[in-house]
C-alpha cells in the first residue's frame, strides 16, 4: 500500500512536542512501511523540508511557505474558498490513506480514506486558555476534522476518553497509540557538560509559555523557596527555562521581577537537541507544574535520563506510570521543598512507549482504513 503523511503544520522551532513526534515519526516511518512492502510519501512545505530526517520517504513539495497556508487554512475555514493547488498535491500523492498528524484534516475535501492524530483536547475542557479567534477556529475544524476522519488516533487513553465522552467520536474509530521516548544518547566521557547560561544547581522546565503550562504557580512557590532559604536554596539556586516564549512571557517576566527572582529566572529559548541532553543531565530536578497534558512527553524523556522529576497530579501521568510521590501541588511551596528534599531518582512504574511502537501502531491504523476502504 502507498501511504501519505501531511506535514503542512510542522512550523519547525514553533511546536514543541509536537514536532518532536513528527520528526520521530517521519525518522522511522519510511523502512518500517518498506519493511512490509508499503510507501510512504510526505506533502510539505519547502520551510518544513529543510532538515527533515525521512529515509525512505518520497517528498511532495505544495507550492506554498508556511505563512500562506496559515493564511489559507483559515481562509477554507471560515469561506467556500479551496485550496485547489494542495488538493492537487495530495491527489499527486496517489495514497491509500492520508494521515494527518496534527489535529485536523487541511485541505477538508482530499480524498480518500483519512487517519487523524489527536494529540489533546484542551479546548473542549478549557476553553478559557483561548482567544476569541483560536476558540472560532478550533470550533470550524475540529469537529469537521473528527467527522472526516475514518480512523482517530489518541495519544493517550486519556485523550481517547476525551473524545468519545466530550466529541462524540464513536469508539469503533478511535484507537489508542502512544508517542515515544527516545532513549538518551551515549554521554561524552567525563558526563555532560553545563550549560555556561544554565550554572548548576538549578531546576529545569522545558515547555512553552502556554497558559495551561502554568509558570506563573511554578514561579510564586521557587520565589518564596527562595525566600524561605528550603529546598530551592540547595537543589536549585536558579530556575531554567526552555522553549517558545508565546504572548504570556511578558507578564511571566514581570511577575518574576515583582516576586524578586528575576536574576534567578533565566529563559534559554529553543535549544537545540545537544543542549538540552545538557540540560536534563545537570538538573537538580525537572519540574512539570502543567495543568493539562494529553500525553506528556518530557516526562518520559527526562525519567530516561535519570532525572528527579516532580508533575502536577494529571489522569495521563497514571498512565505513564509516573509515581504518585512525584505528583505535588506546585501552589504549595512545602510540597515543591519536601518533593525536592526526597533523595534519588523517579523510575516510572510501567515500561515507557517507544517510538518504534507508535510507528507500528500508526502504519496499522492506516492499513484498516485503507482496507474499510477498499
Amino acid at each position: 500500500m502507498r501511504f501519505a503523511v501531511s506535514l503542512l503544520s510542522l512550523r519547525p522551532g514553533r511546536v514543541g512536542g509536537a514536532e518532536t513526534y513528527l520528526r520521530e515519526l517521519l525518522r522511522r516511518i519510511g523502512p518500517a512501511a518498506a519493511a512490509a512492502g508499503d510507501e510512504v510519501v510526505a506533502v510539505l512545505h519547502p520551510e518544513a523540508a529543510q532538515g527533515l530526517e525521512a529515509p525512505g520517504v518520497e517528498r511532495i513539495l505544495v507550492p506554498r511557505g508556511d505563512r500562506a497556508l496559515v493564511a489559507a487554512r483559515i481562509a477554507e475555514a471560515f469561506t467556500p474558498w479551496r485550496d485547489v493547488a494542495v488538493e492537487r498535491a495530495f491527489a499527486a500523492a496517489r495514497a491509500d490513506a492520508t494521515l494527518f498528524p496534527q489535529q485536523s484534516v487541511y485541505p477538508a475535501r482530499v480524498a480518500g480514506p483519512v487517519v487523524l492524530t489527536v494529540l489533546d483536547v484542551q479546548h473542549i475542557d478549557h476553553p478559557e486558555w483561548f482567544g476569541r479567534f483560536d476558540t472560532r477556529f478550533r470550533a470550524a475544524v475540529y469537529p469537521r476534522s473528527l467527522a472526516r476522519a475514518d480512523r482517530v488516533l489518541a495519544i493517550s487513553g486519556f485523550t481517547g476518553a476525551t473524545l468519545r465522552e466530550r466529541c462524540g467520536v464513536e469508539p469503533g474509530r478511535i484507537e489508542v497509540v502512544h508517542l515515544g521516548a527516545a532513549q538518551p544518547p551515549p554521554a561524552p566521557q567525563g558526563g555532560w557538560p553545563t550549560l555556561p547560561e544554565a550554572p548548576r544547581p538549578y531546576l529545569y522546565y522545558p515547555a512553552a509559555t502556554w497558559p495551561h503550562k502554568d509558570h506563573a504557580t511554578l514561579l510564586r512557590s521557587f520565589a518564596a523557596l527562595r525566600r524561605g532559604g528550603r529546598g530551592a536554596g540547595q537543589l536549585g539556586e536558579s530556575l531554567v527555562l526552555t522553549g517558545a516564549k508565546t504572548r504570556e512571557w511578558p507578564g511571566l517576566r514581570r511577575l518574576a521581577a515583582e516576586l524578586g527572582v528575576s536574576e534567578e529566572v533565566r529563559h534559554l529559548g529553543f535549544r537545540p537537541r545537544a543542549d538540552l541532553e545538557r540540560l536534563y543531565a545537570n538538573a537538580s530536578a525537572v519540574v512539570f507544574p502543567s495543568r493539562y497534558e494529553g500525553f506528556g512527553l518530557p516526562i518520559l524523556e527526562a525519567a530516561a535520563r535519570g532525572c528527579r522529576v516532580i508533575a502536577r497530579p494529571l489522569p495521563v501521568y497514571a498512565e505513564l506510570g509516573v509515581p504518585a510521590e512525584a505528583q505535588i501541588d506546585f501552589g504549595d511551596p512545602d510540597a515543591l521543598a519536601a518533593a525536592l528534599a526526597r533523595p534519588g531518582r523517579t523510575v516510572l512504574t510501567r515500561p515507557p512507549p517507544t517510538w518504534d511502537g507508535c510507528v507500528s501502531g500508526t502504519l496499522a491504523a492506516l492499513r484498516r482504513a485503507a482496507s474499510n476502504r477498499s
